[in-house]
């Protein structure tokens, strides 16, 4: 059985040359759309658990967010949206934890909580002191919810390289095939002849949409 073959062409230098390459198959184009597939339906339905086990501190941690939100919590522009949505997700954590789950919010949620958290705001010296008494407690909260946002990131990251796979796939290409070699830089000439596509991933915490 013949294997298909594709050509890149590479720019280097000024030079243009071409690179016949084997072309993954229908089927492997298929097996790297399901596995993207897969692990981003995984994600959207996935939680990440910001307090300790149990309802106390699943109340103890909710109830503090929503306290920062109502003194310290800064937005701009269109993030209101955020904020109100913010509350709700709260609220339904709250709702649904239990003596073996603790408060768990999916990504969108977890992405605002990281920023919300990161931008402190108020007005005042009387307010700045307030903020420092409990300076502590934020911080123990921020550096959970940083671990979790770092966790959550990296996943999706690793998600974005199935993604690239399948789409490089259905261009005629292993994505191996098309990433620098360790020895040496891939000049920026050969990607942009590559021309790889992708199928963008609508996770941006601007859209509010907190699973």
């Amino acid at each position: 059985m013949n294997e298909e073959k594709t050509t890149l062409t590479i720019v280097k230098d000024g030079e243009e040359t071409k690179k016949e390459m084997k072309k993954p198959t229908p089927e492997e184009t298929e097996q790297y759309k399901n596995d993207f597939s897969t692990a981003m339906n995984t994600f959207k339905d996935k939680k990440w658990q910001i307090s300790e086990t149990g309802k106390f501190g699943s109340n103890d941690v909710g109830l503090y967010l929503l306290d920062f939100m109502n003194k310290y919590a800064h937005w701009t522009k269109t993030e209101w949206m955020g904020m109100i949505k913010m509350e709700s997700e709260l609220q339904k954590a709250i709702a649904i934890a239990d003596e073996k789950n603790g408060l768990q919010l999916g990504y969108q949620a977890l992405e605002f909580c990281a920023y919300m958290l990161t931008n402190p705001g108020g007005t005042g010296l009387a307010f700045a002191k307030e903020f420092e008494a409990q300076a502590e407690k934020y911080a123990k909260i921020g550096v959970v919810v940083g671990t979790k946002i770092e966790e959550a990131r990296k996943e999706l990251k690793d998600i974005q390289y199935l993604q690239e796979k399948w789409a490089s796939a259905e261009q005629g290409f292993y994505l191996s095939d098309l990433e620098p070699k360790k020895e040496e830089e891939k000049p920026k000439e050969e990607t942009e002849s590559a021309n790889i596509g992708t199928v963008e991933i609508d996770l941006s915490k601007k859209e509010e949409k907190s699973e």
